[in-house]
């Protein structure tokens, strides 16, 4: 059966501060505030590409050059589609199924 694709949106870490419950009179560990933004880019960089594929920049590299993830030169940048680590995984999906499943 085939899985519907769907889109999980990525979240950008943009402000993080620290507030000490000493000052406002309760005690206990520290409150964190955390401010998100999701990230709906079209193009990533090749470092934040092999974050969202939880592997190293050198592998990502491999697979590009071995056309296994598509990628596109901004002019002297090298940028991925973020569809393009979507098409990956699906494509890896296929060719190595979960047994589990």
């Amino acid at each position: 059966m085939a899985r519907a694709r769907t889109t999980v949106p990525t979240l950008k870490l943009i402000t993080a501060t620290t507030t000490d419950r000493r000052q406002s009179g309760v005690t206990g560990s520290p409150v964190v505030n955390v401010t998100v933004q999701a990230d709906e880019r079209l193009l990533l960089t090749v470092v934040e590409a092999a974050h969202r594929l939880e592997i190293s920049r050198s592998l990502l590299y491999e697979l590009i050059a071995s056309g296994e993830v598509d990628s596109i030169h901004v002019g002297r940048l090298r940028r991925i589609p973020a569809d393009a680590l979507t098409d990956y995984v699906n494509r890896q999906r296929r060719q190595h199924p979960d047994p589990a499943a």
